[in-house]
């Protein structure tokens, strides 16, 4: 029998895992992948924080489709718990930006003293003059979206009136907005106006409040559990909630779970910690169905 065809596709896959020559991906493109990845994996780690400094470091193939392979621990920071809560991030931060391009390695390393993960390829470096740049532009596009949803909030309202179910998805995003700004007393105003909304309207379902809810809880989260008690006793207060709902919608739920999860891991509960993970698995499994 012939080995031409097991020689042939052998060849198309190495081509597939290191690339095919002519076809590659600029500087600047390969840093917008790069920095999409951070954006993505610094969303699912930035509330995974512990009192002393960790530092681990994860090696995976991302693909251009937006999935990743073979993650791997390649910096132990000397904490098992911390070094899978690493793993877990990767996993939960897919899908990744797409990309026109063959796969490659990235290098994620991630500081319990840092909300922000850093990306970069294995041997190559990134300037971090360009990665500020990057941060300042971005800053001033979710400041002009303020802007502009705020306008087309006050218009609306004059129209429409303060309670208006269709203004639920404009006080959603303003929330996400001021937190990726930081500006947390804002952020929860807006989705505090969000749950009102929900809370009055005949036509609300209970997955519109479950998705509020679990961004609220990110929120408090994310403006500090390890300084503030009770944010994080606020957080895990909404958590529960959603858990509790009869239909919070699959993805609102997964993502409550995912942060009881992180949760139980930084208390050192790993046993109790990923059997959620399993379940997480399974909902997004049906949700991508």
């Amino acid at each position: 029998m012939s080995t031409k065809p097991k020689s042939l596709l052998l060849l198309l896959n190495l081509v597939f895992w290191l690339g095919a020559p002519g076809w590659a991906l600029s500087e600047a493109e390969i840093d917008e992948v790069l920095t999409a990845a951070e954006d993505k994996l610094s969303s699912t780690w930035a509330r995974l924080q512990y009192p002393q400094s960790l530092s681990v470091s994860v090696q995976f193939m991302l693909l251009p489709d937006g999935g990743y392979s073979g993650a791997a621990v390649v910096g132990s920071c000397g904490n098992k718990s911390v070094d899978q809560q690493a793993i877990n991030a990767v996993d939960s931060a897919v899908p990744f930006r797409r990309f026109s391009d063959s796969p490659f390695l990235v290098i994620a390393t991630f500081d319990t003293k840092r909300d922000r993960v850093t990306c970069g390829m294995p041997g190559k470096g990134r300037g971090s003059s360009k990665a500020d740049k990057k941060i300042a532009i971005q800053k001033k596009y979710h400041q002009n979206a303020i802007s502009i949803v705020l306008d087309r909030i006050s218009k609306a309202e004059k129209v429409m009136g303060k309670d208006d179910i269709r203004l639920f998805e404009s006080f959603f995003f303003l929330g996400g907005e001021y937190k990726k700004l930081k500006d947390y007393s804002k952020s929860e105003e807006a989705y505090n106006r969000a749950l009102n909304i929900v809370s009055k309207a005949k036509t609300a379902t209970e997955a519109q409040k479950a998705k509020v809810l679990v961004a609220l809880g990110e929120m408090y989260l994310d403006k500090g559990d390890t300084q503030n008690r009770e944010n994080r006793e606020k957080a895990e207060a909404l958590f529960k909630e959603v858990t509790e709902m009869k239909e919070p919608g699959k993805e609102a739920l997964a993502s409550a779970l995912e942060n009881q999860a992180k949760l139980l891991y930084k208390d050192g509960k790993a046993k109790d910690a990923d059997p959620l993970y399993a379940r997480i698995k399974e909902l997004r499994a049906k949700t991508n169905k």
